[in-house]
């Protein structure tokens, strides 16, 4: 006798995140029989219905906080025998992983509650977890997700978690990192004695679910100097954590609703806040900007730590009341190198910045900075894509082969491509490092091992000497370049796609960067690239004007350069503070010969501004010329007589460096310098725009480059294009910057391949 069933397969964060516990709730709510099981395509329901709509609309009701249903595969089948109850089965492995690996989370208000109970077994247990929160991606080894297959494999369950783990109506059912004190991870030092450390001054290396990180106090100006010397980081600003919103907003910065709602969000990521000028916080943590990078607790490790560095209050009210405390969390090691998570590599390394170093004996598998987003509008505009966000894949409404994408040398990440997904990788780092190129190949590593991808196609940037590129060759696959801007273009159209927009014929892409490079060999970073839906095609339609860059790579640290290149051009006067450099004459000279190469680049000449106004004459770390300007900023000033197009339809821009050079250098007005630059910078690049999509009769417009990430000249065209119905397209779920060049490479080369435009 055959008994009809209905087979369920669920794709999406459905494992790891309390799932088929919930499947076991609602099923035997509504009697049905039948079994749940994870496998290596999905997770997999059977029940003892014909119709499972009733079902999948409860189960959609009262999804886990943490998990998300991307598609469900519907079928009917023959059992031979007949279902009596409803079962959480073993999982099955097979030999490709369709499964998606969920990304940590925050610390859920149940497990906090546990935390700083003292009759819970889990009271002070910085390990604590459950299935509504805590790591994921950085404890899985392998799918499908069960604890043999993370880095709790080494942990046995007491008897007592054993029993939680095995309740399908506690919410530690299958809680595969679950630990307490007396069968879990240990720290090598009781968190009481870290702030202590603190307290006295002292800098820690702690390792943290991602990686090891440096704390210290933020109020403490010897301290954080001590950090930045040590650490080899001059300016760049540090992270800083507090303990609730309400401590952020009245002792630091300043916070909108839609940004407390990003802070406390599961992915619990750094958000770019606007400073209080009264903060209370050393200077020397973001040095001459007005803006804070600040984080709420991501994991009881942290909420533990304040609650130390609070002597220890009783209860729970503590946890939102106002407390002015900050801690520097930074990533633990040297500047351009990736993060540390390796014990002995730690004790190597570490101890060269942090006055302690304090382990724990819980491997991390896979290692992860924490993401970063400043709030533009209602815009979330991503700034470093990692722990909390990452490795949620992309979805898109067809199929596509299997490529892989190895990105480019700055902020490098890579992405798979298989099915209707692709997965791009945490943030991995600069490519010029020993370490991040070590973390790459860990990545890689860990995604094939996971996934079993089998590429068909390598794709990589253009740049001869980047080091994806003469990776790409020991990999024996077939090859393809794609140059650096149409990759940003490409990982536009992309996203919006996966985000179910409908992509226009040809779409205008503006590509505003400080590096790319160029079909010809030269340096791009201004560009308009008309692009073909079609036959994927890219067309270059215009680009910025060109400005030689005396030194090259040199001139990025060291932007004097730019603006002696800059008055040279102008024919102005060369500014007493640009003289006082040892080759300025020299530099000088080579100019008027036209000896240097030149670059289209945006970056460049916010550079070239900065220090044509003494803002920054020497950059310690990247963007820093025009973050520091963004903090001048204050109001931007348009002046319609000095924002005008040439007969080409490019931004004279050299119009307005003579009036910024008059108002800042012979009135003395820096400030309303800087106004008017960014002001009118915004309609040269907003005319710009319209122009070529007049002229082209284009109403779809993507930008992307990490120009973009400028707050002001996103907002000023978002709210105009609006207006003049054009439709603007922005990496909604990824960086403007480089992080985003290899998932437009892997979308590319998929599409290439797809289309017949490819054979391999």
């Amino acid at each position: 006798m055959h008994i009809t069933a209905c087979k369920l397969l669920i794709n999406g964060v459905v494992q790891g995140v309390g799932f088929r516990p919930t499947v076991y709730k609602v099923a035997t709510a509504l009697n049905l029989s039948g079994w749940v099981r994870n496998t290596s395509l999905g997770v997999e329901v059977v029940l003892n219905t014909t119709d499972s709509t009733h079902f999948i609309q409860e189960l959609e009701r009262v999804l886990p906080a943490l998990a998300s249903l991307d598609s469900v595969e519907s079928s009917l089948i023959k059992l031979e025998t007949m279902l009596s109850d409803f079962k959480i089965l073993a999982s099955v492995a097979g030999s490709v992983n369709d499964t998606v690996m969920p990304p940590d989370s925050y610390v859920c208000q149940d497990c906090l509650a546990e935390i700083f109970d003292p009759k819970s077994k889990y009271y002070l247990y910085p390990f604590t977890n459950c299935t509504n929160c805590g790591p994921r991606y950085t404890v899985i080894k392998g799918l499908p997700y069960d604890r043999n297959l993370t880095a709790l494999a080494d942990f046995p369950l007491c008897k007592s978690c054993n029993t939680e783990y095995r309740d399908p109506q506690n919410r530690r059912y299958h809680a595969q990192a679950t630990a307490c004190p007396k069968c879990g991870p240990s720290l090598e030092l009781e968190l009481a004695k870290v702030v202590e450390y603190i307290h006295a001054g002292k800098i820690v290396a702690l390792k943290g679910v991602g990686g090891y990180i440096l704390l210290a106090d933020a109020t403490n100006s010897a301290t954080v100097r001590r950090l930045r010397e040590r650490k080899g980081r001059a300016e760049k600003p540090f992270a800083v954590m507090a303990l609730n919103t309400d401590s952020i907003q009245h002792n630091f910065a300043h916070v909108s609703p839609h940004e407390a709602g990003v802070l406390e969000s599961p992915a619990a990521p750094i958000v770019i806040l606007g400073r209080k000028r009264n903060a209370h916080m050393a200077a020397e943590v973001a040095p001459k900007l007005n803006t804070l990078g600040m984080m709420l607790p991501n994991s009881p490790l942290y909420y533990i730590l304040f609650y130390h560095l609070l002597g220890a209050p009783i209860g729970t009210e503590w946890l939102q009341q106002n407390a002015a405390l900050a801690l520097i969390v930074t990533s633990a090691n040297f500047s351009g190198g990736a993060i540390i998570s390796d014990n002995d590599e730690a004790r190597k390394q570490l101890t060269k910045i942090a006055d302690y170093v304090v382990s724990a004996d819980r491997d991390i598998v896979m290692k992860s900075d924490d993401s970063v987003i400043s709030c533009v509008g209602q815009h979330n505009v991503i700034l470093r894509r990692a722990r909390g966000i990452a490795p949620k894949p992309f979805y898109f409404p067809y199929q596509l082969p299997q490529v892989l994408a190895l990105g480019t040398h700055l902020k490098n990440t890579l992405t798979f491509t298989r099915d209707n997904k692709a997965f791009t990788s945490q943030y991995l780092g600069d490519m010029s490092s020993e370490h991040t190129i070590r973390y790459f190949k860990q990545v890689l590593a860990h995604y094939h091992k996971v996934f079993n991808f089998k590429s068909e196609l390598v794709i990589t940037d253009l740049h001869p000497d980047f080091y994806v590129r003469n990776f790409a060759r020991e990999l024996g696959l077939p090859q393809l370049q794609l140059q650096h801007h149409f990759a940003h273009l490409a990982s536009v159209i992309a996203n919006a796609e996966s985000c179910g927009k409908k992509i226009a014929n040809k779409v205008l892409g503006c590509i505003l960067d400080g590096y790319g490079y160029g079909l010809d060999g030269s340096s791009w970073g201004g560009e308009l690239i008309q692009f073909s839906s079609q036959d994927l095609g890219f067309e270059l339609i215009s680009q910025l004007t060109p400005l030689q860059i005396p030194g090259g790579d040199i001139a990025e640290n060291e932007p004097w350069r730019i603006a002696l290149a800059l008055c040279v051009e102008n024919n102005l006067v060369i500014p007493e503070h640009l003289l006082v450099h040892p080759q300025a004459e020299q530099v000088i000279e080579l100019c008027k010969r036209q000896q240097f190469g030149t670059s289209t680049s945006l970056g460049r000449k916010f550079s070239a501004v900065a220090a044509l106004l003494n803002i920054i004459t020497e950059s310690k770390y990247e963007a820093h010329t025009a973050m520091v300007m963004e903090s001048i900023v204050h109001g931007p000033e348009v002046d319609f007589d000095y924002a005008r197009l040439n007969l080409a339809g490019v931004p004279d821009f050299n119009l307005l460096i003579k009036q910024v050079y008059q108002i800042g250098i012979i009135e003395k007005n820096v400030q309303r310098a800087v106004n008017l630059f960014y002001g009118n910078l915004s309609v040269l690049i907003e005319k710009w725009i319209l122009f070529h999509c007049s002229t082209r009769g284009i109403s779809q417009v993507a930008i992307s480059g990490g120009c973009w990430q400028s707050r002001y000249l996103l907002s000023a065209l978002s709210d105009k294009f609006k207006l003049l119905g054009i439709e603007l397209l922005i990496p909604y779920q990824l960086p403007f910057n480089d992080e985003c060049i290899s998932f437009g490479q892997a979308w590319y080369g998929a599409q290439a391949l797809q289309k017949g435009i490819l054979c391999v």
